[in-house]
């Protein structure tokens, strides 16, 4: 299918071929029916008694029977293993529809918070030791490769873009856009990491050529009517295009949009602190899988049927998991933050982590969450069915 470069996606894969890990050529054989490779079974039973037949053609029992008369047998013996396996595997399989081959492979580039690792003010033992260690945990980013045109996506545009922009270059052996870095951003509201980064879009660093950015209506508008993000528009290098999103109590249905062709997007509005523009969750629909993204929402009973609303139809779901259990930030109020927590969420889903391991994965995590430092929590919650995202995971749709 595709190939990460992250332990996660082994958890999908396990659930249904999903998000998988660099390609392994390790299947058994097989014929072209599905079954086992049954030509080879005949041939081992032929390759075993040819090696024996030297010694049978000495007994006296074997010394009158001609060897030609021999082969035949042991052929049409042969035969009948392999054709009567055959037919037990037939009866025994069930009728299966293939799935359509991915055309499009979305990327985990980013799976932290708005402020990534280390964050700055703190001085805790996560992000002292991240300064030290040189470790980097960016925002919560993902990309969208045409795999048969090379075109590229973002969804977020976070304060570090050139380096996520960098990785989905890298992995896509993309090179030579200096102009048009990706073809298009899919921005879900206006915190400052889903959308800073736009600004690198500018004259001042990439001064790129009309690329397309989604967002709602209200977004939009706030990006044309306050800088420094009216001159990205004023000076076209940015185009905006508006999105009508759904409502998760199904009142409203999404006007589906298609960033690159053959890919449908519906948005789908969230609640979240809403300073600035309205906040949505995107649903991508490929030709064989459909992906979920929602990096931040403030709770999921915030009305009926949300959480249901959000995952029907979805083969991978990229979910909120800022805090792990909103005991991280001591000193803070978390209700002028609030995120649903992680443990609330498996509880929720406790039944689908069992039944489809791997089909709903957390991103968005704070610096401050023990689930993006400890590896033993993160075996834990694996454990569970809902694997951290990795970045470099890839899920073909």
């Amino acid at each position: 299918m595709v190939s990460p470069v992250s332990r996660g996606g082994e958890d999908a894969s396990a659930a249904a071929g999903l998000v998988t890990r660099r390609a392994r050529r390790t299947k058994p054989l097989r014929s072209s029916a599905g079954g086992f490779f049954h030509p080879e079974l005949a041939r081992r039973w032929l390759h075993r008694y040819a090696r024996a037949m030297p010694m049978l053609l000495s007994r006296r029992a074997f010394a009158a029977v001609p060897t030609l008369l021999l082969i035949p047998c042991l052929l049409a013996g042969a035969g009948f293993i392999g054709l009567s396996w055959t037919g037990i595997q037939d009866a025994a399989r069930p009728e299966v529809t293939p799935s359509p081959t991915p055309r499009f492979e979305v990327v985990v580039l980013g799976r932290a918070q708005d402020g990534g690792l280390p964050h700055l003010g703190c001085e805790r033992s996560c992000c002292v030791n991240a300064r030290k260690s040189g470790r980097l945990e960016t925002p919560a980013c993902l990309g969208v490769r045409d795999l048969e045109t090379d075109r590229l996506l973002l969804l977020e545009a976070t304060p570090r873009i050139e380096h996520q922009v960098g990785l989905l270059h890298e992995i896509a052996g993309a090179s030579g856009r200096p102009r048009r870095p990706v073809d298009g951003i899919l921005l879900t509201h206006a915190h400052i990491g889903h959308y800073a980064g736009l600004i690198q879009l500018g004259r001042e660093v990439a001064s790129t050529k009309a690329t397309p950015v989604w967002a709602t209506s209200r977004f939009c508008e706030y990006l044309r009517t306050n800088g420094p993000w009216s001159q990205l528009v004023e000076l076209e290098q940015i185009a905006l295009n508006e999105i009508t999103p759904g409502t998760t109590d199904g009142e409203t249905e999404p006007t589906s949009f298609e960033p690159l062709p053959g890919l449908r997007v519906d948005a789908f509005t969230v609640p979240h602190r809403d300073e600035f523009s309205d906040t949505v969750a995107y649903k991508l629909y490929g030709p064989s899988k459909t992906v979920l993204f929602c990096p931040d929402v403030d709770r999921w009973d915030a009305h009926e049927g949300l959480l249901e609303k959000l995952l029907e139809g979805v083969d991978v779901a990229y979910v909120d998991a800022t805090f792990y259990d909103g005991r991280e930030l001591p000193g803070r109020n978390i209700l002028e933050v609030p995120h649903p927590p992680m443990i609330r969420t498996m509880e929720l889903l406790e039944a689908m982590g069992r039944e489809t391991p791997g089909r709903v994965r957390f991103i968005h995590l704070n610096h401050t969450n023990p689930a993006l430092n400890d590896l033993d929590l993160q075996d834990e919650i694996r454990g569970r069915g809902f694997p951290v995202a990795e970045v470099g995971e890839r899920v073909g749709i």
